[in-house]
């Protein structure tokens, strides 16, 4: 099932003008996640996204959940370059999380931000240093939700335009109104394709 959503996403992305598609796996996990740049698609809003994520997690990379459904997300970001700062793009963005806890319906709407520098090292392909920060309290979490934080941080090499290598870090807390959770801690490597 995840390698036909995965392929599905692929076929797509020409048809919608995408403007990245990710997958970053480890060794429990796949994580796939595409965004779609609306400037390319014909719309006024430039330098907006609009995307959709799918992590499988599993409980050896959550110490809290013992068998964890899969973290389905939609999400909507502005990024743009930080003027002053050569190399610097800041995204300001929100989310709808979704999944199940041990059988418990969850859902949440962070709010968050993302950056992402171009190092400036004199090498012979360009590298990122990239981060997100999201939370939401309770207010904005529902079901059986009671809170979400999520951090990432990630460094990017691009041995070919618009082809990324990535190694990074995850950790998604998707507390409970009955306990604390985390849903995923872990690192991973991937592949980012720009269109």
């Amino acid at each position: 099932m995840l390698k036909k959503l995965l392929l599905s996403a692929l076929i797509s992305t020409g048809a919608f003008a995408a403007h990245e598609i990710e997958a970053n796996v480890n060794d429990q996990e796949v994580e796939g996640q595409i965004r779609l740049d609306m400037g390319r698609m014909g719309n006024a809003m430039s330098n907006t996204y609009i995307g959709a994520r799918f992590l499988n997690g599993d409980n050896n990379n959550s110490h809290t959940i013992a068998d964890p459904d899969p973290l389905m997300e939609v999400s909507f970001m502005v990024m743009r370059p930080v003027q002053g700062v050569r190399g610097l793009k800041l995204g300001l963005g929100m989310k709808a999380e979704y999944t199940k806890i041990d059988g418990n319906s969850y859902a949440a709407v962070p709010l968050g931000a993302e950056a992402e520098l171009r190092l400036p090292l004199n090498t012979p392909f360009p590298f990122y240093l990239g981060g997100a920060l999201y939370y939401a309290p309770s207010v904005l979490t529902f079901k059986e939700g009671d809170g979400y934080f999520e951090t990432r941080i990630h460094l990017d090499a691009e041995p070919i335009e618009n082809g990324r290598l990535e190694v990074g870090y995850r950790q998604i807390d998707t507390d409970l109104k009955s306990r604390n959770v985390t849903y995923n801690d872990a690192w991973y490597f991937g592949l980012r394709l720009d269109f």
